[in-house]
């Protein structure tokens, strides 16, 4: 038994194994509605452990490859987006539906979908020469260039306000910085609490700012009865993906703006969806309007959305830039199963490269079959009650947090995150902003310490970061011009000034204890602490407190408090009993059947013991059973 999972978890064997579950999970992950690309890398996180480092990696990019896939089979049936890509999918794809051509509207988006895998993974391939010949001109100059091209124009298209969107962005990357710096090894912002000196657990906070208030947010979904299944015949999916073929020219134009975009760094999906999507508008000829139910406005996303993987692969694994805030986590998620990134990747460790951009590709072929293998059932399974998932996920979040460092910093800091999320969701304020800013941080400040340190002014005679600040620049400038005015916070009904007074006393503090900093620790965060209190006053002035919504408030807080509980709980009953406990109660508070809601909580626990007592040992991990017992058992010994 031991041979046979070595052989199916390390070398050729792991690799094809992990391609094929990490397929089968990402199938399934996009199936359900809500979670989406980055709440599922952190839920299995738990199962990439059960490879080698590669291996690891090639569970996580399969998995991630096809989630978009079969996120637009919600999208259609239902008109259920699970990530922002899915809303240009819905605007023709839902109609389809309603007019009985469901089966075709699904066929399209699965061909346009592995296409466009394919064309991303060749990109990826056909970039690995020209990363090569870059990479002799990268120094640390061009990567601090890069690190605030990815902040400065993700905080550009994330929302209503670049005040905000900027603000969280240093939020991020002031919490980037808590623990030793890189240059004196001081510690910053410890408070004196010795397991924050390395660091903010990148799972644990992630988890926390993302995954809490995602699912959190399903118990505010009305409508929460099931949806009525759409009638899907295998013949009509073949019409569909037969029609794709008939608009290659389009699913080539929309991969290349998918691609294009992935690789500008932290400009995400959405933007190379609805470009495509306009593409398409202007100039594809239709019998139907788009808007309506025309197949190419089905088509054109979703080429777009599965290309622009391929794309954002180029900056995140070569230059640890994340290309999109999926790509951020998919860095978190590298950095726990232990797979190194960075130039490396172009020479000594080339062949990673190559069997990630094979898995990519792979992926988005093997998904055809499990499609069609999936056609009966597959539009009733997305029917499901999305608030059911929800303490099952929050579970597993926490549960994967901990995989990485189990001990209470690991609790404190996921409902640090989680409190975090809720409130940056409550007052509508991106959040992708501060993913970026956290995982950029240390890449930012590393380079800026070492470029004013070498070249100070001088790196602007550098050939290749002038040719970067032009480019990015105009970038940068021409989002800004072109976006719309901000809409105004007092017809939001949101305390924006409530959560940026909290932001600005968090600020001025950080201000207060940079001082008493070492000279060598102290650049990069008086920059940030003095950019972030001129910010956070700046949307205080802008704010006006709301007179309504104070219902939904408490009920938000509501669920809120009961997560807190659970997160607090583990260290008295341990995350399995915790989890099971949390799932049972709020199961049966959503109607579920108390042996059904039994059932889904042991199944949960027993996973958990399970996958813990790999790498643990159980009775010497008071966080597994709990110190309740474990106190217990020390007093009766």
């Amino acid at each position: 038994m031991t041979e046979l999972l070595s052989l199916l978890t390390s070398g050729w064997g792991g690799w094809i194994t992990a391609l094929v579950a990490g397929t089968f999970v990402g199938f399934i992950a996009g199936l359900t509605p809500g979670l989406g690309g980055r709440i599922s890398i952190i839920l299995c996180l738990p199962l990439a452990i059960f490879w080698d480092p590669l291996g690891a990696a090639v569970f996580l990019f399969a998995m991630h490859a096809v989630i978009h896939t079969a996120t637009s089979i919600p999208a259609i049936a239902f008109a259920l987006p699970s990530t922002s890509g899915d809303a240009a999918t819905i605007l023709d794809g839902h109609p389809l539906a309603k007019m009985g051509r469901g089966g075709e509207a699904l066929g399209a988006s699965l061909s346009a979908s592995a296409l466009g895998g394919v064309l991303g993974a060749i990109a990826f391939l056909l970039c690995i020469p020209i990363a090569r010949a870059l990479i002799a001109w990268f120094g640390p100059p061009e990567f601090l260039v890069l690190a605030v091209a990815g902040l400065s124009m993700v905080v550009t298209l994330s929302g209503r306000s670049l005040v905000t969107g900027f603000l969280v962005a240093l939020l991020g990357l002031l919490l980037a910085m808590v623990g030793r710096d890189v240059t004196v090894s001081a510690g910053r912002f410890t408070f004196g609490v010795p397991e924050l000196l390395d660091g903010l657990s990148l799972a644990a906070f992630v988890g926390g700012i993302f995954a809490v208030p995602e699912m959190l947010s399903r118990f505010e979904i009305e409508g929460g009865d099931k949806v009525r299944a759409i009638e899907t015949r295998f013949k009509d999916v073949l019409r569909g993906m037969w029609t794709t073929f008939r608009y290659i020219p389009l699913v080539i134009r929309s991969s290349i703006y998918g691609i294009v975009v992935g690789i500008m760094p932290g400009v995400g999906s959405s933007v190379s969806v609805w470009m495509s999507y306009d593409y398409a508008a202007r100039t594809v000829k239709s019998d139907i309007p788009f808007g309506k139910g025309a197949i190419a406005g089905v088509i054109a996303p979703e080429a777009a959305n599965n290309s622009k993987e391929g794309g954002a692969m180029v900056p995140t694994l070569f230059f640890g830039i994340p290309g999109s805030s999926s790509m951020a986590i998919m860095l978190l998620a590298l950095h726990v199963v232990g797979q190194e990134i960075g130039p490396n990747l172009l020479t000594t460790n080339i062949h990673v490269s190559l069997v990630l951009a094979a898995t990519i590709l792979l992926a988005n072929l093997l998904a055809v079959p499990f499609f069609f293998a999936a056609v009966p059932w597959i539009v009733r399974l997305t029917a499901l009650r999305r608030q059911h998932l929800v303490p099952i996920a929050i579970a597993i979040s926490l549960f994967a947090s901990m995989m990485e460092d189990m001990n209470m910093a690991t609790l404190v800091q996921f409902a640090a995150g989680g409190v975090l999320g809720v409130a940056l969701k409550w007052v509508g304020w991106p959040r992708a902003p501060f993913l970026l800013g956290f995982v950029l941080g240390p890449i930012a400040e590393l380079s800026y310490i070492q470029t004013t340190q070498i070249w100070g002014w001088a790196m602007f005679l550098r050939p290749m970061t002038l040719a970067m600040v032009a480019l990015f620049g105009f970038g940068i400038l021409r989002s800004v011009l072109k976006r719309r005015p901000a809409v105004a916070d007092t017809a939001l009904g949101k305390p924006d000034g409530l959560v940026a007074a909290l932001l600005l006393l968090i600020f001025c503090t950080a201000f207060l204890m940079t001082l008493r900093l070492p000279a060598g620790a102290s650049p990069a965060p008086l920059i940030v602490t003095s950019l972030g209190m001129a910010l956070a006053a700046l949307a205080i002035v802008r704010s006006v407190w709301p007179t309504g919504q104070k219902r939904e408030a408490l009920e938000r807080f509501d669920w809120l408090g009961t997560t807190t509980l659970f997160a607090l709980g583990v260290p008295i009953a341990g995350l399995p009993a915790a989890s099971a406990i949390y799932t049972i109660y709020l199961l049966t508070r959503m109607k579920v059947r108390p042996m059904t809601a039994i059932i889904s909580a042991a199944i949960l626990a027993g996973v958990q013991l399970g996958l813990l007592s790999l790498v643990l040992d159980l009775r010497a991990e008071p966080l597994v059973q709990g110190y309740l017992l474990w106190w217990m058992e020390a007093l009766l010994r």
